[in-house]
């Protein structure tokens, strides 16, 4: 079944168990949970895991491993793995490194396939910890054990009222998958998502991904009809060639947005020692990962923007921008920035012309941008989107503000994308006005050309079927 390549990481016959389905099905659709490690001390990890699992209202059967209780929180409670009355779906280990080696053949022992190894102190911490690290894989390639992390935040899919992290809070149910090597990335998205009303499918925090790497999960999420939109943030690739082929695979039925650091040689070497990931040359990656159809973005922030332009389920026909603006500079600005994006101002039709001609004070630019001068209230705002969005040569819109007492505009139509040109200070009254349902903002102008962009290379692909569930 497991094929040892000697120096690499084992590699496992990935068809074994997949006539009842997916090989990760037990790790990603549990049924049944170990924790080993458990506590009732809300201060320690195992603590705070299995606070996560109570509150988020896992369904499936919950059991604590402790020595030191018979239950713990109301949750039954046994000494060892070998005392769990059933081979549980997934064991979810957060006891100190040392014995983790022990815990994972005591779990295939058991039965058990599916692991998350929560705990830190393996290749990421020297020499010892390599050798550890070693002693892990080979118990759980001796018994076809299947391992997520180690030094990982852990596992959510909040459908299912699974929340194997010691993250604060639960995530929303929603479409979006993250997949990230580091943590405290997944948090930072969870808590700007939270409160954006924003969820996710699946947030899956790989950690040092000794074992199970990006492209396994990315196979599985391609076919989840959970999941319709997916993220990823490496560090490090241990299997390029599987990456390629799930990217590949998978950006042909959903959006997938791909942040990769390290493309300098002193984030290259924070790199390998936070995960001990592997890392190469980023021209190479960019270049491997332009062909596969996948989108990349270089920095949180856009991660941030690709993530909340995905959720708003808003889909250009196209790439012809409208500009509209109170504010000439912001304007020109904006246009520069779309031409090195490479997203073609749109020509607007005399019809279009015409009716902005009626709507709007002489000064006005004549043109895209649609320059509707510094005292422009809503009125002026809802005529000029109105005129674009009926333009058939206009694919998307985006929507500049500059302070002005007088500017208050009310975005109202689909697909816009909405730029403060200031703090958000400045009209705060306004910003819960602006955000219907699938209304896109952005705090600065670059950053909505950024999501229109990806917008529009997400809907231009033919072979993208944004339909899928």
């Amino acid at each position: 079944m497991i094929r040892v390549n000697r120096g690499t990481r084992p590699v496992f016959d990935h068809n074994r168990g997949m006539g009842a389905g997916h090989y990760l099905e037990g790790l990603l659709e549990p049924r049944s949970a170990a924790l080993v490690g458990a506590s009732a001390d809300a201060n320690k990890v195992g603590g705070l895991v299995l606070a996560n699992m109570l509150a988020a209202g896992f369904r499936g059967r919950l059991i604590a491993v402790n020595p030191k209780h018979r239950d713990i929180r109301g949750v039954p409670c046994v000494a060892t793995v070998g005392d769990l009355p059933v081979a549980v779906d997934i064991a979810v280990i957060t006891t100190p490194a040392a014995l983790v080696p022990g815990i994972i053949d005591e779990c295939g022992r058991k039965g058990i396939r599916h692991a998350v190894v929560i705990s830190g102190g393996f290749s990421e911490s020297g020499p010892e910890g390599v050798e550890r690290e070693h002693e892990m894989l080979d118990a759980a390639h001796r018994h076809g054990l299947r391992i997520l992390g180690p030094n990982c935040l852990g596992l959510m899919r909040p459908a299912l009222g699974l929340n194997a992290t010691f993250a604060v809070g639960n995530a929303r149910a929603g479409s979006l998958a993250l997949i990230s090597q580091s943590g405290a990335i997944c948090t930072a998205m969870l808590d700007w998502a939270t409160p954006e009303g924003i969820g996710f499918s699946s947030v899956v925090s790989l950690g040092a991904s000794s074992d199970l790497d990006f492209g396994e999960v990315v196979d599985y999420l391609a076919a989840d009809p959970k999941t319709e939109h997916i993220l990823v943030y490496i560090e490090g690739v241990r299997d390029g060639r599987r990456l390629v082929s799930s990217l590949r695979a998978a950006a042909r039925v959903k959006p997938v947005i791909l942040m990769k650091v390290g493309r300098h040689p002193a984030g290259s070497r924070a790199a390998v020692s936070h995960t001990g990931a592997i890392v190469g040359r980023d021209d190479i990656f960019d270049a491997v990962v332009r062909r596969t159809g996948a989108i990349r973005v270089q920095t949180l922030r856009e991660l941030v923007g690709a993530a909340q332009a995905l959720a708003s389920h808003v889909r250009p026909r196209g790439e012809r921008l409208a500009i509209i603006t109170n504010g000439g500079g912001p304007g020109v600005i904006a246009a520069d920035r779309a031409g090195d994006l490479g997203i073609p101002l749109a020509s607007l039709s005399k019809d279009t012309v015409a009716r902005l001609q009626a709507a709007l004070p002489p000064t006005w630019s004549q043109g895209n941008p649609v320059d509707l001068i510094g005292d422009a209230g809503p009125d002026r705002y809802r005529e000029a989107v109105a005129a674009c969005l009926e333009d058939r040569g206009v694919d998307g819109i985006v929507v500049l503000l500059a302070p002005h007492t007088l500017a208050r505009p009310h975005a109202f139509a689909l697909p816009i994308l909405v730029a403060w040109i200031a703090s958000l200070n400045v009209f705060p009254h306004v910003i819960h006005e602006l955000l219907f349902e699938f209304l896109v903002d952005c705090l600065l102008h670059d950053d909505a050309l950024h999501a229109d962009a990806r917008l529009a290379r997400i809907g231009k692909r033919a072979d993208c079927d944004l339909r899928h569930r």
